[in-house]
């Protein structure tokens, strides 16, 4: 017995005036949407921004199993494909699929009419998809399963990636086995809801279905411009589609769209006349448009059968919360359907998506690097991925955060309020000195100087103890630069030109520019005068190592690491996202006299760093890093010359190079070799104006990257929406060259009874293209007090 299917219109449709004269004209060609489709354009949240997006639904044939079509119909003219057909088994179509009802011309002008260039038509939600009719229904709206049936293989046959249903969901075999034909092909059905004011298929289940068609399948039920249920709509009920074992509610395959007083085409009145439409017929092809943008814009969606899930996760929820019997997943929103949704992620360098957790302050930059400027221009426009596989551009410059640069000291010349030194004399000659914080500080000249937050040290309380004796100096403590005992130890204490020499090697850190970023943790430092020939051969020769570390935790301020104020005086105020940077520094030095008043020295560092590259730090494992063990050495020559009395020049040089590393995760897969150099002067004067005062000017160029790139892996997405990712070399070299200028005067003031000595100490720094960010100066004025005893 053959079931019978009248496709469900609520009403005749009512003459309206043609409105040919009153859409836009060719000027407006990127304009989709007309005066009368902007009502429910605006309801589904479609703009003309998601049209150009989505190329109008471009290369995708939308399938219309219904009345037929008018393939010159204004709306449709020029798009109706030639393989269109009568698909109808129990009835004759003396025209072929050419529609003689209505009904079919107005669903496909809906899915997918479009303004002409003489400015004639309407705007539907797919203006440049392809209309595939096949006529199933005969010119009283009816056809059985049958004719149905065939239309839909018909569709599918043709190449329809989605086929819209404006009928009664009628379930039989006949239909069943056809639904599961055009899914397996990868087509989505979109059936109208019905118009009979009750629940959907009577509230039975639909049994036979495959698997790959319950992901297949969608439902349209009709709202007024209100967002109201409409009168006459059906609704999910709490009836399921089953597949084996599998079922899902009809509510989850639910999406209400408008379906009152839709204006489309009506062919009764006219050629190109133009009639109101209700029913959840003028909401289905509403879906089918949908659908078609999306797998436009996205072929994943088409491969992988997800249109009308993201159809589904992104609807605006309607009555109860959540999927519900009446409206299922509430009404369909286009404008939410074309964000991401889910959790972001990109192609790390293991093939593995990598989900971005975060889009700040996942590397931390160093001097050395600049703003990594080359790695934030290509990540402020990358491929990323949303849950559902889609590609969107999105702006990951933002992972990567600037060390703070401003108000950074240059000479080191000020005292910390809260830092305290001691220094103590032996009857054998010896000095012992301590140092110690209870917080970040810096300290004066020629001394040891606890780290501030902007060294990357969390600001913990340091100390430090140096003891010397002969030609032996021994140092050790935590919390301040080995850089400052590392020099100390190297040029040694006891003629002008040393502890000239050791003073300035500390303010310049040239050749100790490799230990510099190593610090904060704990370090120890040796030096020594070497005997027998070596130091004879030498005309007086000694020896220095040193070690330090830098701790693996970083709790520099996320407000400061965003460019908030920075207070040099004050600690962090709160964690920086678990940035574990780890790193160690040894170094050797050998120096010499060439003559009376005149030292060199030759040393060398290694530099090893973990989830960090020359200063920079990052979260290991994360969307963003610079190899995940690097190595740096390098080689540092400084001479230092007695001009006069009391006068000293210094001449400090280094050049550092950074061997190949590779990521195994992260959008960088591999880094190096890189090569930095750094070098500057420095002119010291003892006894300037006074006695016991010291005046310096330093000029200097610190460590900068001079060559080197990073491989940064570039995705993108071909035209079947296969995601590719392609090697490409980024520049490490920073835009600026940081130049540094500073004139320090420290002079004593007053002596105690049992030695204490008060000095008054300033400076002025200048620091053109500071952290070698191009354009960026810091100028800056010092003066502070310092109490020693």
């Amino acid at each position: 017995m053959t079931a019978r299917n009248r496709h469900p219109r609520r009403s005749l449709p009512r003459l309206v005036l043609l409105a040919a004269a009153c859409v836009p004209t060719a000027a407006a060609a990127q304009t989709y949407a007309t005066g009368y489709s902007a009502g429910w354009w605006s309801q589904l949240g479609l703009t003309n921004a998601i049209e150009v997006a989505a190329t109008g639904g471009s290369g995708i044939t939308i399938g219309l199993v219904d009345t037929g079509v008018v393939a010159t119909q204004a709306d449709v003219t020029g798009r109706v494909s030639t393989a269109s057909s009568c698909a109808a088994r129990t009835f004759t179509c003396p025209r072929g699929y050419t529609d003689d009802n209505g009904h079919g011309t107005a669903t496909a002008a809906i899915a997918a009419g479009a303004v002409t260039s003489s400015g004639a038509g309407m705007a539907g939600v797919a203006p440049k998809a392809t209309i595939l009719s096949e006529k199933a229904l005969n010119v009283s709206g009816s056809g059985t399963d049958t004719d149905v049936a065939n239309g839909i293989i018909k569709a599918a046959d043709a190449g329809a990636k989605v086929i819209n249903l404006s009928l009664t969901y009628l379930p039989t075999n006949t239909i069943v086995t056809a639904i599961n034909y055009a899914a397996a092909k990868g087509a989505v059905l979109v059936f109208a809801g019905g118009n009979s004011a009750t629940v959907l298929n009577g509230g039975a289940n639909s049994t036979g279905l495959s698997a790959t068609a319950l992901t297949h399948l969608a439902f349209a039920g009709s709202v007024s411009g209100a967002n109201k249920l409409s009168s006459f709509s059906n609704t999910p009920g709490s009836g399921y589609a089953v597949a084996g074992t599998t079922r899902v509610s009809y509510a989850s395959l639910w999406l209400m769209a408008p379906g009152e007083s839709i204006v489309a085409p009506g062919i009764q009145y006219g050629a190109n006349a133009l009639a109101y439409w209700s029913g959840t017929s003028m909401a289905a092809p509403m879906v089918s448009g949908a659908v078609a943008l999306l797998e436009a814009t996205w072929p994943v969606l088409y491969r992988n059968g997800t249109a009308t899930a993201v159809l589904f996760a992104s609807a605006t929820d309607m009555g109860a919360k959540g999927v519900d019997n009446t409206y299922g997943n509430g009404l369909m929103n286009l404008t939410a359907a074309f964000k991401p949704l889910g959790a972001l992620s990109v192609v790390g360098a293991n093939g593995k998506s990598l989900p971005v957790t975060g889009l700040t302050g996942s590397l931390i930059t160093g001097g050395a690097l600049g703003a990594l400027g080359g790695i934030s221009a290509q990540l402020a426009s990358y491929t990323a991925f949303d849950g559902y596989q889609r590609n969107f551009t999105v702006n990951l410059s933002g992972l990567i955060a600037k060390q703070p640069v401003s108000a950074a000291s240059i000479t080191a010349a000020l005292p910390a309020p809260t830092v305290t030194t001691s220094s103590t004399k032996f009857a054998d000659g010896g000095r012992l000195m301590l140092a110690y914080t209870d917080g970040p500080g810096l300290d004066i000249v020629g001394r040891p100087q606890p780290l501030a937050p902007r060294d990357g040290y969390a600001g913990h309380d340091g100390w430090a103890l140096a003891y010397s004796q002969g030609g032996l100096t021994l140092a050790a403590g935590q919390g301040f630069p080995a850089s400052a005992s590392f020099a100390q130890a190297l040029w040694g204490d006891g003629t002008p030109v040393a502890d000239a020499a050791g003073t300035t090697a500390s303010t310049l850190g040239v050749s100790t520019a490799l230990t510099g970023l190593a610090q904060g943790g704990g370090f120890a430092a040796l030096g020594t005068d070497l005997d027998g020939w070596v130091g004879r051969a030498l005309g007086g020769a000694r020896l220095a190592l040193s070690w330090s570390g830098a701790p693996g935790a970083d709790t520099v301020s996320r407000r400061d690491l965003a460019g908030g104020d920075w207070n040099p005086w004050r600690g962090p105020v709160l964690t920086g996202g678990g940035l574990d940077r780890q790193a160690d520094a040894v170094a050797a030095g050998l120096n010499w006299t060439l003559g009376p008043g005149w030292s060199t020295s030759l040393s060398a560092s290694l530099l090893d760093e973990r989830d960090g590259l020359l200063g920079s730090r990052y979260r290991g494992g994360g969307v963003l890093g610079l190899g995940d063990h690097n190595d740096t050495v390098s080689l540092g020559l400084a001479t230092a010359v007695s001009l006069w009395r009391g006068g000293s020049l210094m001449l400090d040089a280094s050049l550092a190079r950074t061997g190949a590393a590779d990521s195994a995760h992260g959008v960088v897969s591999g880094i190096g070799p890189l090569l930095a150099r750094s070098y500057g002067l420095a002119l010291a004067q003892r006894d300037a104006v006074t006695e016991g005062d010291s005046l310096t000017a330093v000029w200097r160029r610190p460590l900068r990257v001079v060559a080197g790139a990073a491989t940064l892996l570039m995705t993108s997405v071909d035209d079947q929406g296969y995601a590719t990712t392609t090697p490409t070399r980024v520049s490490l070299r920073p835009d600026g060259a940081e130049t540094d200028m500073a004139l320090s005067y420290a002079a004593p003031v007053a002596t105690g009874r049992w030695g204490q000595t008060l000095s008054v100490i300033g400076s002025l720094e200048l620091r053109q293209d500071a952290g070698n960010i191009r354009g960026l100066t810091d100028q800056v004025a010092r003066v502070g007090l310092n109490f020693r005893f």
